[in-house]
Formats: structure tokens, C-alpha cells, sequence
């Protein structure tokens, strides 16, 4: 945990003015369901690299640099975070996942897509054993897709805080397009 630490000491405050800044693009206040989305546009952006089949691909967009969009799912899920009150530090105390990270990342961001509807009343609620409120749902489910995104960084040997700020400098040149 000690790095994922120094990530959320490096760049937290900056992913959260980012997505700020972003705002110049938009045209609807971003709500956590909208966060959401878009972390699952990153999520398929993922798997695309690594499964890289014919059969799921889209003609003409070349997905090739897990390091760009893994940053892109730190950021969404920072973003997601602060819009929702978790306290990303709390990730100290969280006992880490050890099993094979790419089968649990559906499975974690599957239920805390499913916890965030039913929080904005979307879907019935379900009790969650072991979580005295959906609020303490949703903060572990965050948590533990950003330690699992960090363990797969390291699976593949990334520079991952090199990644993230090679990706907030993407962002920004091409935030200047938006500026009058």
C-alpha cells in the first residue's frame, strides 16, 4: 500500500482539478453516474489491450498503451471518490486482493455499478453483509478497484505515477483546444 500512498500523495488533488478543469467541455454537470459511465468507457479500453480480438475491436481505433488508460481509470475513479465523499486514504486499511486481478476488476466495478444505482434509487436496494451502509459499500468497492488497477500496473511492470503524468500533460494540451 505504501505506493498506491505516494500515488494518492502525488497526484489525488491533481486528478481532482482535472476533471475540474474539464468542466469547459461539458455540457451537463458531471454526477457520479455520469463519473461511472465513463469509468466504464475505461474499463473496455483495458480489457480491448489485453484481449485484443477481431471479434470486439472497432475498425480504425487502436487501443496500445495500458499505461495511458490505466491512469485514465485512476483518474475516473479519484474523480468518482471526491463527487462521492471517500476518503481514498482509507485505503490503509484495506487487506489487499491476492488472486488474478483481471478476473476481479469485472466482478468489483460490476457491484459498485450496481451499489451506485441503487444509491441514487436507480435499483432496489440489497443489504451487503459485513457494511453497515451502502455509502461503506461503495467506498470499499472504490478502493479496492484502485488497489486492484495498481496491482495490475505492477503486473505489467509500469512506470504507473510516470503514466499519470504523462497522461495529465495529454490532458491539458488538449484542454488549450477549449480556452478563448
Amino acid at each position: 500500500m505504501e505506493k498506491e500512498i505516494e500515488f494518492l500523495n502525488n497526484y489525488y488533488q491533481k486528478a481532482v482539478q482535472l476533471s475540474k478543469d474539464f468542466s469547459i467541455t461539458r455540457n451537463y454537470e458531471w454526477t457520479p453516474l455520469l463519473i461511472l459511465n465513463e469509468l466504464s468507457v475505461q474499463v473496455g479500453h483495458i480489457y480491448n489491450i489485453i484481449y485484443q480480438s477481431e471479434a470486439v475491436n472497432e475498425s480504425n481505433r487502436v487501443f496500445s498503451n495500458l499505461g495511458d488508460e490505466l491512469s485514465d481509470i485512476f483518474l475516473q475513479l479519484i474523480t468518482l471518490a471526491d463527487s462521492m465523499n471517500v476518503d481514498m486514504y482509507k485505503i490503509k486499511e484495506l487487506n489487499c486482493l491476492k488472486e488474478d486481478n483481471w478476473f476481479a476488476f469485472p466482478i468489483l466495478f460490476g457491484q459498485l455499478n450496481e451499489a451506485i444505482m441503487e444509491k441514487y434509487g436507480y435499483r432496489f436496494n440489497k443489504p451487503r453483509k459485513g457494511f453497515s451502509t451502502i455509502d461503506d459499500f461503495i467506498e470499499n468497492r472504490i478502493l479496492r478497484l484502485f488497489d486492484i488497477t495498481y496491482q495490475i500496473a505492477e503486473k505489467y511492470n509500469l512506470e504507473i505515477e510516470r503514466e499519470f503524468f504523462l497522461m495529465l500533460n495529454d490532458a491539458y494540451t488538449f484542454l488549450e483546444n477549449f480556452k478563448v
